[in-house]
């Protein structure tokens, strides 16, 4: 089957710290013919990165913890205001002319504290295509545990960041629960167990 895709036009709905575009687009069917014109609000993040820091000597993963907007909804209907903290890996936003491994670079010393320049690319992926553009590259890097912060964050983006080291076995177990609950953590720690570490 030949994949035709039709955008008609893409106009620009919000622009504030995250852009939202009205797209307007057919796209081939699978049993012939186009679709009728489909209409959707598209949440345009960019791109970013994530960093998955493991310790190879020391058995733990690297992992931080922040408050985050996306989780504030759930956690007050659930009345419980610690689900508004996630537990994820470093990760953020490239910025205009950046490369991603700058960005790792950027973003590792940032949340982290630590320089950091020996990154491992793993995969890139949509974590929400319904209605998001945005692709994160993950990366992983090996580093000596004992050299990062207990806390850390950019006090002019209001970063308020603890860091974690997860012993492997812990992390692990936490992993197969289901205790984590956001995707590039559960990706990250799979590509780990399952691929790094697999024997």
């Amino acid at each position: 089957m030949k994949k035709t895709l039709n955008i008609h036009s893409k106009t620009i709905a919000y622009q504030g710290f995250f852009r939202i575009e009205l797209v307007d687009f057919q796209h081939s069917l699978y049993q012939g013919g186009m679709s009728p014109n489909i209409q959707r609000e598209l949440f345009n993040r960019g791109q970013a990165v994530v960093v998955l820091l493991y310790d190879l000597a020391k058995q733990c993963v690297v992992l931080i913890e922040q408050c985050r907007a996306g989780a504030l909804d759930q956690a007050h209907k659930n009345q419980d205001d610690h689900q508004a903290w996630l537990i994820e890996p470093v990760a953020g936003m490239i910025d205009e002319g950046e490369t991603a491994l700058e960005a790792c670079e950027r973003e590792v010393l940032e949340e982290a504290g630590i320089a950091l320049n020996n990154f491992e690319y793993i995969t890139q992926f949509y974590p929400s295509p319904g209605g998001s553009s945005e692709i994160l590259h993950l990366y992983a890097a090996e580093l000596d545990s004992d050299q990062v912060a207990e806390y850390s964050g950019l006090e002019h983006e209001v970063e308020d960041i603890r860091i974690i080291r997860y012993p492997f076995d812990q992390a692990k177990q936490q992993l197969l629960n289901g205790e984590f609950n956001v995707a590039s953590t559960i990706i990250g720690l799979q590509w780990l167990f399952f691929q790094r570490l697999a024997s």
